[in-house]
């Protein structure tokens, strides 16, 4: 039988912690280099009269953004299952037999 082990919960917690550091960089990185990539067949569906000059930041820096609020909602949701998780564990501590 496994033993409940409140450890594991701390440990969780923590990488839970660190990802959600590293969601909103990494989506936004993820985000502008997808619109880098995508650039030259975004600008093949656009008419001509609009200038390449400035799509050519416009698409990594539109994406980017996208990604930036991806991340930063994803940030938030491993934050709260973080919460979640010490919240439990204060419990059973709050209520364990002395």
């Amino acid at each position: 039988m496994i033993s409940y082990d409140p450890a594991v919960i701390q440990r969780c917690a923590t990488r839970l912690y660190f990802r959600a550091s590293l969601a909103a960089a990494t989506s936004t990185a993820l985000g502008a280099l997808v619109g880098l990539v995508g650039a030259p067949y975004i600008l093949q569906a656009l008419p001509s009269a609009i200038s390449l000059k400035a799509t050519d930041w416009m698409c990594p820096a539109l994406l980017g953004l996208i990604g930036l609020g991806q991340g930063l909602e994803r940030a938030f949701l491993l934050r709260l299952q973080a919460q979640t998780a010490l919240c439990q564990l204060q419990i059973e501590l709050n209520t364990r037999r002395q």
